[in-house]
C-alpha cells in the first residue's frame, strides 16, 4: 500500500517537476540541475519507465544524436592530458546523456502544455525583473550623481543594455531563451487562432533587443521573417506579424537613434563586413571572434581527425593564442565561440560533423511532420553555436537537452 501510494505521489508531481525545470532555466539556472534530478527521480518513481520507450531514440529525432556526441567525448578521453578538465567537461555536458535516458519515461503531449507555459511565463518575468532592477540603478544613478559629474544619458542607459540588462544568464543566452519562448508563443497562438498572446510578443521581443545581443537581434529578425511568410495566406495573422515587425522596426530604430551602445553594437558589425583597413580597433566581442575562429582554424588544420582530446581543448587554444600574440582572447582566456569549431578542435572534424548531423537530421524530419517547436528549436541552436559555444557551458546544454527531450513526440521518432 505505502510503495502504491509513492508511484502515485510521483505521478501526480512528475508533471509540475517539469515545468519547474523550464521555469528555472531562465530565472534560476543554478537551481535547474537539482531539478532535473528531481524529474529524474520521479520519473522512474512513477513506474513510467519502460524499455519499449527506448524506441524513441532513432536517427530522426536529436535525442539518438546527443548520446552518440557525449560518448564522443568518453572515447576523446584515450587521448587527453588535461582530466581535470574532461571531468568537468562531461559534467557539463552530462544532461546530454541524462535526458534522452529520461526519455524512456514517455513524455505526452499533454505533459508538454504546462512545462512551455511555464517557460513562457518564465521569460516574461526575467524581462519584467530585469526591466525592473534596470530601472532602479538608472534613478539611482540619476539621484545620486556626483556633483563633478555630468548626468549623461548615455550613463543612465547602460543598466537597460546587455549584461547589465541580462541578469541571470549571459545576454546570448538570455536571448535564446526569449526568442524560443516567442516562437512557442506565437506558434501558441496561431493554433489556437488568439490574439491574447500579442502583449506578450512584445514584452519577449523588447527583452531581446535589450540584451544587446548581436546573434538574438539576427534570430528574432528571422523569427520576424519566417512567421510573416507563414502568414502570407492568412489575413489575420498576417496583420498581427506585420505588426510586430513594424513595432520591432520602430523600436530598432528608436533605440539606434537614442543609444550610443546600440549604435556601437551595429558599428561592430559593420566594420567586421566592411573592408579590412591596417587601422587597429579597439577590443570587442566581434573582433576576438575573428581571432579565436582563425586561432582555432590552425588547431585543426594540424589534429583535423581526432582532435587534442576531450579535456585539452583550452590548453591548446591558449598556446594557440599565445603563439599568435592574440593577448584580449588569451587574457579572457576564450573558447572558440563556436560550438562547431570548439567541437573539431577536441575531437576532429568527424565529431563536428556529427554535431551537424545533430541539427540537420532531427531538423529534416521535423520539417516533415509539420513539427514548428522543434524546429525552432533546432534552427536556433544551430545559429546560435555558428557563433557561440554553447554546449561548454551549463545554460546551452540545458536548454538543448531538455527541450529536444520535452518535444521529442514517440509516435513521430517511429514513422
Amino acid at each position: 500500500m505505502a510503495g502504491r501510494s509513492a508511484r502515485d505521489l510521483a505521478r501526480r508531481s512528475f508533471v509540475p517537476s517539469i515545468a519547474l525545470v523550464a521555469a528555472v532555466l531562465p530565472l534560476a539556472p543554478s537551481l535547474a540541475p537539482v531539478c532535473v534530478v528531481i524529474t529524474l527521480f520521479l520519473g522512474v518513481m512513477s513506474g513510467e519507465m519502460s524499455f519499449q520507450s527506448f524506441r524513441c531514440l532513432t536517427w530522426k529525432g536529436p535525442l539518438l544524436w546527443m548520446v552518440v556526441f557525449y560518448l564522443w567525448h568518453l572515447v576523446g578521453l584515450e587521448w587527453t592530458t588535461n582530466l581535470d578538465f574532461a571531468a568537468l567537461d562531461l559534467g557539463i555536458k552530462l544532461p546530454l546523456l541524462v535526458f534522452p535516458l529520461l526519455g524512456a519515461a514517455g513524455v505526452r503531449s499533454a505533459h508538454r502544455g504546462p512545462a512551455i507555459r511555464a517557460f513562457i511565463v518564465a521569460n516574461i518575468l526575467s524581462v519584467g525583473i530585469a526591466l525592473g532592477l534596470a530601472s532602479y540603478h538608472s534613478l539611482d544613478y540619476v539621484l545620486h550623481v556626483r556633483p563633478d559629474e555630468i548626468c549623461s544619458g548615455y550613463t543612465a542607459s547602460v543598466p537597460f543594455f546587455a549584461s547589465n540588462f541580462s541578469w541571470a544568464l549571459h545576454p546570448s543566452y538570455m536571448a535564446l531563451y526569449l526568442t524560443m519562448a516567442l516562437v512557442l508563443v506565437m506558434n501558441r497562438s496561431s493554433l489556437s487562432g488568439s490574439s491574447n498572446g500579442r502583449w506578450q510578443v512584445v514584452v519577449l521581443a523588447l527583452g531581446v533587443v535589450l540584451c544587446a545581443s548581436k546573434a538574438g537581434w539576427t534570430a528574432l529578425a528571422g523569427v520576424g521573417v519566417v512567421e510573416l511568410y507563414k502568414a502570407l495566406h492568412d489575413p489575420g495573422r498576417r496583420r498581427r506579424a506585420l505588426g510586430v515587425l513594424v513595432l520591432a522596426t520602430v523600436s530598432a530604430c528608436a533605440l539606434y537613434t537614442g543609444s550610443s551602445l546600440v549604435q556601437e553594437r551595429v558599428a561592430q558589425v559593420v566594420g567586421l563586413l566592411g573592408p579590412s583597413s591596417d587601422v587597429p580597433v579597439q577590443a570587442n566581442s566581434t573582433s576576438d571572434r575573428q581571432q579565436v575562429w582563425s586561432a582555432a582554424m590552425e588547431v585543426i588544420a594540424a589534429q583535423p581527425w581526432l582532435g587534442v582530446g576531450t579535456g585539452d581543448v583550452k590548453d591548446a587554444l591558449m598556446a594557440k593564442y599565445d603563439e599568435l600574440d592574440y593577448e584580449d582572447p588569451l587574457q579572457k582566456r576564450l573558447n572558440a565561440h563556436d560550438q562547431y569549431l570548439n567541437t573539431a578542435v577536441a575531437l576532429g572534424v568527424p565529431a563536428a560533423l556529427c554535431l551537424l548531423a545533430l541539427i540537420l537530421v532531427p531538423l529534416w524530419s521535423a520539417r516533415r511532420h509539420g513539427d514548428h517547436a522543434m524546429v525552432a528549436l533546432l534552427m536556433l541552436c544551430g545559429f546560435n553555436w555558428s557563433v557561440e559555444s554553447m554546449l561548454e557551458v551549463q545554460a546551452g546544454v540545458l536548454f538543448l537537452s531538455f527541450f529536444a527531450w520535452l518535444l521529442t513526440d514517440k509516435r513521430s521518432a517511429l514513422t
